[in-house]
């Protein structure tokens, strides 16, 4: 009986380390379109570094990047999607790997135009006092282009009645949940 509670104990574990695991990488998502540093830089372990493309450094200094870069494009918010994921537990580590879209609108030559990026992080992650954190991360990029042709879609804009994104704490998303 007391081995059938430990495996138990042992399966509900791994659930929740599954879960706290996705929370983490939605909160990346999250503080990336938002620009939000604190909640960015919330989802790295102490020490943990981030190759970003030509960024690989501090996970705490490429939040920074992000947040500094998003000053600097276009008015319009970007989106970042997680899709599938693949995770390991090896006890208080982890390996994941997470599929990612990303949709980033610019204007680098001064005319509307839309990154986008399908890939995958390969995150290395621990749980330290009961929190997890990315140790190191690897951007993988499988595929990209860059196309927006047209004006905004009439509909959906916040000329329309929509309420419109927002980077930082001005998004309504920070009201929403207080």
């Amino acid at each position: 009986m007391d081995s059938e509670i430990e495996a138990l104990r042992q399966e509900v574990r791994a659930l929740r380390d599954h879960e706290e695991i996705r929370q983490l990488l939605y909160r990346y998502a999250r503080g990336v379109d938002r620009a939000d540093l604190e909640l960015i830089q919330s989802v790295y372990a102490e020490g943990g570094t981030d190759h970003h493309g030509p960024f690989d450094g501090p996970g705490v200094e490429f939040a920074q990047v992000v947040v500094d870069g998003a000053k600097k494009v276009w008015d319009h918010v970007g989106n970042h999607h997680i899709t599938n994921m693949v995770v390991q537990l090896d006890g208080d580590r982890a390996r994941a790997e997470v599929y990612f879209l990303a949709f980033h609108p610019h204007a680098d030559d001064g005319h509307p135009a839309l990154g986008i990026i399908s890939g995958r992080y390969l995150d290395v992650l621990e749980r330290r006092d009961g929190r997890w954190g990315i140790l190191r991360r690897v951007v993988v990029s499988d595929w990209t282009r860059e196309d927006l042709s047209g004006p905004d879609w009439e509909r959906t804009t916040e000329r329309a009645g929509y309420v419109g994104g927002r980077r930082g704490t001005t998004d309504t998303s920070y009201e929403f949940f207080g």
